[in-house]
């Protein structure tokens, strides 16, 4: 894995409906929606606000994070980290103050990729 980052998505860009594929170390301070697929590291920043579907080797999460979350490595959720979805990952480390809404498989090192997240149904509305 590089040291330096490869790929950054700056604050105030935002890129929707795009599928983000490669090697390397990605850093997203701005908004993204799609899919990432990396060979290598992802950094969501604190401003970074990502949905979609995440597939990489090791990630540090401070930012917002909505969809399935596949880390075949470890997943570092730091104190600002809001993760709601579908995560599976080979190890975790999770600061005070993060928050996962959703589900959450520590399988120490062996990924599945087979888990997806759905929104809860709506309430029906009940009409006299």
């Amino acid at each position: 894995m590089s040291k330096n980052t490869d790929t950054i998505i700056g604050e105030g860009i935002v890129f929707e409906n795009a599928l983000l594929k490669g090697s390397g170390v990605i850093r997203i301070d701005g908004r993204f929606s799609g899919t990432v697929d990396i060979d290598g590291h992802v950094i969501l920043g604190e401003t970074g606000l990502v949905s979609g579907e995440i597939r990489a080797d090791s990630a540090l999460f401070a930012g917002k994070y909505q969809g399935n979350l596949f880390i075949r490595g470890t997943l570092h959720m730091t104190a600002t980290a809001v993760l709601t979805g579908a995560i599976e990952t080979g190890k975790l480390i999770i600061d005070e103050g993060a928050t996962i809404n959703g589900t959450c498989n520590v399988t120490n090192g062996v990924v599945q990729e087979k888990i997806r997240y759905e929104e809860p149904a709506e309430e029906p509305i009940l009409v006299k």
